[in-house]
């Protein structure tokens, strides 16, 4: 399940990681009267924000997934995550053996890096894009800015004038990067700085960026004080709303999934804590076919996967006639079902509706 684990680790950092610090707090507020930034907020956009980042790539460049005996891999039916629990510590530590063996692969070290952001150790993920930065020589300004992120989610104040610095930088030589102009508007919301942070965020939303990524931008917008009209066909995301702007993004099957809780289960929901929403195949394990991080403060809501959201060449929402897609509070705070967490699921077949629903009504046992 190895395969699983590193693959869904590149699709929630390219396209849904950050994701990687803990959620279930919220930014400090900067100064007297100032928001508090939510955490989870920061997590989701860079996730949907930096897609992609050639995920099928780098899964064929690590996998050791045993494809044409999946059986052997995993015991656990897919989508109960009881098979997968102890896949994440692995992946990591196979990485972490595959670089003690070539500590020149600057890839690796990236791939390690957004593997330890995912896991919430973005003290490590900094060492390790530090080493990746050095074997390049500090060329690659997409790796510079991985290096930023996580020195921004290490909330250690000594750390973020230097990712300031790179940010910056990457404004300069790209004043349309998403992804900088998001950390931009976090680092000034932080300082207090709400001139730099509204420019920042209103530049963002200019580019048209997925629904998901809109929604949370406009939030840090009205938070400021800065009141954005709605899309053309927006009408919240807890409605469902039009297609149209939701499947701008998207590409091939698409399915738009509305989320919701059930009364019997709603006082075991916690604020802050991940969202994990994802699509395989029933039955077979391996990586799901698309997969998306959220945060439980945005339930109800509407989520869009799509042949877009794909981690592995050739493995979509199209390549499949049944989906299964499970999402899943994770209260435990791992992308993998843990006792206690709360699950709905649906199943949508090709050439079937393309809104289905799905109500988080179950405890895991």
């Amino acid at each position: 399940m190895t395969a699983f684990i590193v693959a869904c680790i590149v699709m929630v950092f390219a396209a849904v990681a950050l994701v990687a610090a803990p959620l279930a707090r919220k930014h400090p507020v900067a100064a007297k009267g100032e928001p508090a930034s939510p955490r989870s907020a920061s997590a989701l956009a860079v996730v949907v924000i930096t897609l992609p980042l050639a995920a099928g790539a780098l899964y064929w460049g690590i996998t050791n997934f045993p494809w044409k005996n999946p059986e052997a891999a995993s015991a656990v039916p897919a989508g109960h995550g009881e098979g997968e629990a102890g896949s994440l510590d692995d992946a990591v530590k196979q990485l972490e053996a595959r670089m003690a063996a070539n500590p020149q692969d600057a890839e690796g070290w990236q791939m390690l890096g957004r593997s330890y952001l995912v896991t919430g150790q973005a003290g490590k993920a900094v060492t390790a894009y530090e080493k990746a930065d050095a074997i390049v020589g500090g060329s690659d300004p997409g790796l510079k800015l991985d290096l930023a992120e996580a020195l921004v989610l290490t909330d250690d104040p000594s750390m973020q004038a230097r990712a300031k610095d790179i940010i910056d930088a990457t404004l300069e030589a790209d004043p349309n990067n998403g992804k900088a102009l998001w950390y931009s508007g976090v680092l000034a919301m932080r300082r207090g700085d709400k001139d730099t942070a509204k420019a920042a965020f209103q530049k963002l939303l200019e580019q048209n960026p997925p629904p998901q990524i809109r929604q949370i931008v406009v939030e840090q917008l009205a938070g400021l004080g800065v009141q954005v009209p709605a899309a053309s066909g927006e009408s919240g995301p807890a409605t469902g709303g039009s297609a149209g702007e939701a499947t701008a993004a998207a590409a091939g099957r698409t399915v738009r999934i509305a989320i919701s809780v059930d009364p019997s289960v709603a006082a075991k929901l916690k604020p802050g804590v991940p969202l994990f929403v994802a699509a395989r195949e029933p039955g077979i394990p391996g990586p799901p076919l698309a997969a998306v991080r959220l945060s439980s403060d945005q339930l109800p809501t509407t989520v869009v996967l799509s042949d877009a959201n794909s981690m592995v060449e050739g493995r979509n929402l199209s390549s499949v006639d049944t989906v299964e897609i499970v999402a899943h509070v994770a209260l435990g705070g791992t992308p993998t079902v843990a006792t206690g967490d709360l699950v709905g699921q649906v199943k949508n077949s090709k050439g079937g509706p393309s809104d289905v629903a799905i109500v988080i009504n179950q405890v895991a046992p």
